[in-house]
């Protein structure tokens, strides 16, 4: 039993082969995503670097905040140098129990049996939908989500409840009637969950598409606690407009350092500004990539005060009469 990456490197030469490793990592609720990205690489590296070490299975407590027995599923990353080894994550109360085993001082012993298994490649598509814009139509907004998720649930928090709120923010834009500036395009990704194949393929294919504003939705219903952004310093005031106009929604102000989501990463690489509404992740980590994640958890009123805040800043973000600058290419989010 170890807590994560780093403590299994740090174990003596030898200690783990021929045996299986624990990873035993609790996370705490956040609104934000800070709990999930502290742990969720004994997830993505945790298997091949126990691998690496001699071990024969791989153990992880859910990347969950849940008390229910939903274990938790997701990727991992596997470079072609290591041997496969069974890696299957367990639900927190499963893992208490666990837990609770290794502190009797006993030997543990565990079985495990899966079925998992790689199947071929099969062909999926982005779903493109536009608003033109009128005298600046050539300068993109883009609206994104993505379409898929684990095979364990539905996908209703991850990540249809993104799809419905930014469809319902163009919704919004043209049931008013209004001519947006700029083109309001949503694009809805395919094959984010396993590899993010469907954005790295519309990043490529749009090259020489000028996409001046990224807005996107992958983080549960809502509703939208903190409004934060990723401009370049000299259009800090839309921003403060954009703000203005989100005041009634009791929605924080927040930092102008924000992350941006996976499928817009590759623009957000290359320089593309960011809108960051962040949504509240305070029960997300309950049911994200777990059997429970069902249209039950997904609240309405969340819904819509998430599309109204997406509308506001995407319509705004369109209209804005100064030209949104570009900043500084990062490397991709991974």
């Amino acid at each position: 039993m170890v807590k994560d990456v780093a403590a299994l490197k740090e174990l003596p030469a030898g200690a783990v082969k021929g045996r299986i490793v624990f990873f035993n990592n609790p996370i705490e609720r956040r609104r934000d995503w800070s709990e999930y990205s502290r742990a969720v690489n004994v997830r993505g590296a945790g298997p091949s670097a126990a691998s690496s070490l001699g071990a024969v299975g791989v153990i992880i407590r859910s990347i969950s905040t849940s008390a229910q027995r939903f274990p938790h599923t997701g990727g991992s990353r596997q470079p072609p140098d290591v041997p496969r080894i069974p890696a299957l994550s367990i639900s927190n109360p499963d893992a208490d129990a666990l837990q609770r085993q290794f502190a009797s001082g006993r030997t543990v012993r565990l079985r495990i049996r899966s079925t998992a298994r790689d199947l071929p490649p099969q062909r999926s598509a982005n779903v493109i939908g536009e608003i033109p814009g009128t005298d600046l139509a050539d300068e993109i907004v883009i609206l994104g989500a993505h379409l898929d998720s684990w095979d364990v649930g539905v996908g209703a928090i991850d990540n249809a409840a993104g799809v419905g709120i930014v469809v319902t923010a163009a919704y919004l834009v043209r049931a008013q009637g209004l001519e947006p500036r700029r083109t309001l395009r949503v694009v809805l990704f395919a094959n984010e969950e396993n590899g993010s194949a469907g954005s790295r393929a519309y990043a490529a294919a749009q090259e020489n598409v000028n996409h001046v504003l990224g807005i996107e939705a992958d983080y549960g219903a809502g509703p939208v606690w903190q409004f934060s952004t990723r401009v370049n310093p000299a259009d800090v005031g839309v921003i403060d407009q954009m703000f203005s106009v989100l005041r009634p929604l009791k929605i924080g102000r927040g930092t102008n350092e924000a992350p941006g989501n996976a499928d817009l990463s590759p623009l957000a690489a290359k320089g593309m500004p960011i809108l960051g509404p962040e949504l509240d992740g305070t029960w997300y980590l309950d049911v994200h990539h777990t059997a429970n994640d069902t249209m039950a958890q997904v609240d309405p009123a969340a819904i819509r005060q998430s599309a109204a805040t997406f509308a506001v800043g995407v319509w705004l973000g369109a209209q804005y009469p100064g030209k949104w600058q570009r900043l500084e290419p990062r490397p991709p989010r991974r």
